[in-house]
Order: C-alpha cells, then structure tokens, then sequence
C-alpha cells in the first residue's frame, strides 16, 4: 500500500498526517522519476564519451608537442650546456656512464669533473667511465682516473670509442654538439636513450680495465721499442735477434719483458697496443 501525507491534516499536531493513494497514481510517479533518471543517465554517459575522446585527442596532442620540445635539444651556448649538465648530475640519483674518446681533456675541465664526480660517489651513485688508451698518457686525465676510481667509480680503457657520450639515470643524455664546441645535444627520448646505453655497455663489456698499474705510462728502452717495432712488422724472433745480434733466447726475453710491460698476450696483441698507445713514436 502506498501512502501520502494529507494535505488538509498537515499542519494539524493531533490529526492525521498520511492517507492511502492510489497505487495506479504511485506507480507514475514512480515511472516519472525512473523517465527523469533515465534522461540524467543518458546525459551522464554522453558527457563521459564526450571527455573519453577528448582524453584520447589532449594525449596525443600532449605526446607530439612533448616530443617535438624535449624529446632531442639543441643548444649552441656552452653556458647553456654547462647549466643543463650540472642541473642533470644534481638530480641523478642511480647511475652514471660516460664515454670520453680522444687524448685527453684539459686540466680545468678534469678537476672540474673530479669535483662533480666524487660528489656523485658520495650520495651512492654508481659511475661506469670508458677512455681512450691513449688518454692514459695525459698526465690530467690520469691523474683524474686515479682520484674517481679511489673514490669508487668503474673504469675502464678501450684503444677505440664510438663517441663522446654522458647519460645520468639512463633518462638523459648528453652528446656533443655536431659543429660547436662546447654545445651538446640533449636526448630525453626514451629509445633513444635506451639504444645510447646499449651501445655504451657493448663497448664497456669489449673494454679493459684500468687498473692503477696500468694507468701509467709505459716506458720502454729504445732497444725494446726496437723489438716491439719488429714484432709490429710481424718479424719472427729468429728474424729480430739476427737483427739485434743477440741470441734468439736473448731475444724471447726482450719479447716477454714488452708483453708484461704493456699487458698483451700474443703478438698480434702486442702491435695493436703499440700502435694505438703511441708506442712507436
């Protein structure tokens, strides 16, 4: 049964507020609110498709200016890149690779570098350097392997790098600037930052580690550099102590004193370091 409050008895304290309706009355009523219920829900899920394709068009709209703005960043001003490194190296927080190629840096640019990188060190960040062999012979850039390896970074040394590179949390990377000095291209997209760190861990994995040992300079006698010359040649030993005029037992320890000195294991080894480590000059 269905009920209503009676008007004329409303206001009345002592009367008696309900009365019976009519069941055909309240049923539509009820099919009225359902119709108005109706309506509101099918404006409801209106709206909702309407803001899924809007969703759908501000993502791709966001994803494309997004890439076109930070995804690969130019910048000519070495101020400028200076300002984005050191901005990049305070939020590292897990790893740093960095691929240095060439001879050496300048004095300044490696204390400057030793500066950031033991700060680095010091909050638990991890730092994997490759450098040229060749590098080893600069008495700064040594001096710099020597203080971040005490320190706890990794480091290692390959005759041959594929480029300058530095990425911090394998999100961004810094590569050089393709005609300025001292600019750089800023990478943020992800596959391309992913692909740069692969490329630096197949190099580090081909890479030799540079031990404190090894960080010196190999100093060789000129009658050494003689033979390690020979050998270069691909001269077979009888061949070099008839040259030498020493005795081919004589001329085997010179060979095994040069492959200790600059730690290779066969002949090929040995020309190869020789050449790529300025050994023949």
């Amino acid at each position: 049964m269905s009920l209503q409050v009676d008007p004329e008895k409303a206001e009345d304290p002592g009367g008696m507020r309900w009365r019976a309706l009519d069941p055909q009355i309240a049923a539509a009523g009820i099919a009225s609110a359902e119709s108005r219920l109706r309506r509101t829900m099918a404006e409801l899920s209106g709206s909702r498709q309407n803001l899924d394709e809007l969703s759908r068009v501000y993502s791709v709209l966001s994803s494309t200016a997004n890439r076109g703005r930070d995804a690969v960043e130019v910048f000519d001003s070495p101020a400028e890149t200076a300002l984005l490194f050191e901005e990049a190296a305070s939020r590292c927080r897990t790893e740093v690779v960095n691929a240095q190629p060439g001879e050496g840096r300048p004095a300044d640019e490696t204390q400057r570098a030793a500066v950031r990188d033991t700060e680095l060190l010091g909050r638990g960040v991890r730092i994997r350097a490759l450098y040229q062999e060749s590098s080893l012979h600069h008495p700064p850039t040594r001096s710099h392997i020597g203080r971040i390896t005490a320190a706890g970074a990794e480091v290692r040394t390959s005759a041959e790098l594929f480029g300058r590179l530095v990425v911090f949390d394998c999100s961004v990377a810094f590569v050089p600037h393709h005609r300025v000095t001292g600019g750089a291209a800023v990478v943020r997209d992800r596959s391309v930052v992913a692909l740069l760190c692969e490329a630096f861990d197949h190099a580090w994995g081909r890479a030799d580690c540079a031990e404190a040992g090894r960080a010196e300079p190999v100093e060789l006698s000129d009658l050494h550099r003689t033979v390690l010359r020979l050998l270069s040649e691909g001269a077979r030993d009888e061949t070099i102590a008839r040259r030498l005029g020493v005795s081919l037992r004589t001329c085997r320890k010179y060979v095994a004193e040069i492959f200790e000195a600059i730690g290779a294991e066969s002949r090929f080894q040995a020309g190869y370091l020789a050449t790529h480590r300025g050994l023949l000059k």
